[in-house]
């Protein structure tokens, strides 16, 4: 899943080489909140992700996880275990143009769960999104 968001991330980065990059025209602030319910237990499930994003310059964004910076970390993989009482909370330091998100759980029909994903853009809350995870469910978003 990483892969894939690294190569979203280098393809944004070659498109977008002929573009003035010296200014912030269009960048905006990323929050993504995405909330388990319940989270799934050991031997009950899985949910894993990745996340990037593109500074205007084309270099790739850094990322707080949980209000914790990640600074060598530019595209920022996370699992169940990330999650803190069922919530997991991204944010990028600076304003970004594109944000590339991937999730995907796992679990059986004895122990179905839901993903919630909601995140704010340049201080917009979009309508949260219900994942219901009750075998496997995989889903990618590109935000700008």
């Amino acid at each position: 899943m990483s892969a894939f968001l690294l190569t979203g991330a280098i393809s944004c980065k070659k498109s977008s080489d002929g573009n003035n990059n010296n200014t912030n025209s269009g960048a905006k602030s990323i929050v993504i909140k995405i909330t388990l319910s319940p989270v799934p237990g050991t031997n009950q499930g899985s949910f894993t992700g990745a996340v990037n994003a593109m500074l205007p310059g084309t270099d790739l964004a850094t990322w707080k996880v949980n209000d914790v910076v990640r600074s060598n970390e530019t595209t920022i993989g996370f699992t169940t275990a990330d999650f803190k009482n069922g919530v997991l909370t991204l944010e990028t330091t600076a304003p970004v143009t594109i944000t590339n998100l991937s999730v995907s759980g796992v679990t059986t029909a004895q122990f179905p769960y839901t993903a919630t994903v909601q995140w704010t853009l340049g201080g917009k809350a979009n309508d949260p999104i219900s994942l219901p995870v009750t075998s496997t469910m995989t889903r990618s978003y590109e935000i700008k």
